[in-house]
């Protein structure tokens, strides 16, 4: 095989990306629409490498993250709080590339977006919007922080796909005993 021949296999066989098809335009002093449109290319490929990556990096990370215990007594439940959670996950996160920020919004209510976003650029939002948690006796400020951070937590999670689960007990249900006349009336 000739020298040349080589050559030409060899080139044949480099894989083509925009980056690749973008140098050999420029290097050929291609007109300004062909590098227009040859950056616009570049522009997708990179969208989607990034989307892809953003994906990898999600699934690792659910992978790896453990499941996120509820320890704060609510009135009607417990749950787990923004910090706790943020504790729990900001190691993981970092090791995947993906970082979280949140956008609020006071225009119709209370709207909290929660923005996910690889190194490599590409974002995912998730969103929820509610009233301020008047219940209790929260003045106006402690009302609107209380919505806020509620939806913080919530559509972080969300976005995640972080799951939140009651304190193991270990089996024990209870400390308490049941009288004899409980026990009889169980029995039936």
């Amino acid at each position: 095989m000739s020298e040349q021949a080589l050559v030409e296999e060899t080139t044949h066989q480099v894989i083509q990306t925009p980056d690749n098809l973008l140098e050999l335009a420029i290097n050929q002093n291609a007109d300004i629409d062909k590098l227009e449109k040859l950056m616009a290319l570049k522009e997708r490929y990179d969208a989607n490498q990034a989307k892809s990556a953003f994906f990898e990096a999600l699934m690792a990370f659910q992978s790896k993250v453990p499941v996120i215990n509820k320890t704060k007594k609510g009135h009607n439940s417990n749950y787990a709080t923004i910090g706790a959670i943020a504790s729990q996950i900001q190691g993981v996160l970092k090791e995947c590339g993906l970082t979280y920020r949140f956008e609020q919004s006071h225009e119709n209510g209370i709207t909290v977006t929660c923005v996910i976003t690889h190194i490599l650029g590409h974002s995912e939002r998730t969103t929820m919007s509610a009233e301020a948690d008047k219940s209790g006796s929260k003045n106006d400020v402690q009302a609107l922080g209380s919505t806020v951070t509620y939806l913080q937590r919530y559509t972080l999670i969300g976005a995640l796909g972080i799951t939140t689960a009651d304190i193991d007990n270990d089996g024990v249900v209870s400390n308490e005993v049941i009288s004899v006349s409980q026990y009889k009336e169980l029995s039936k």
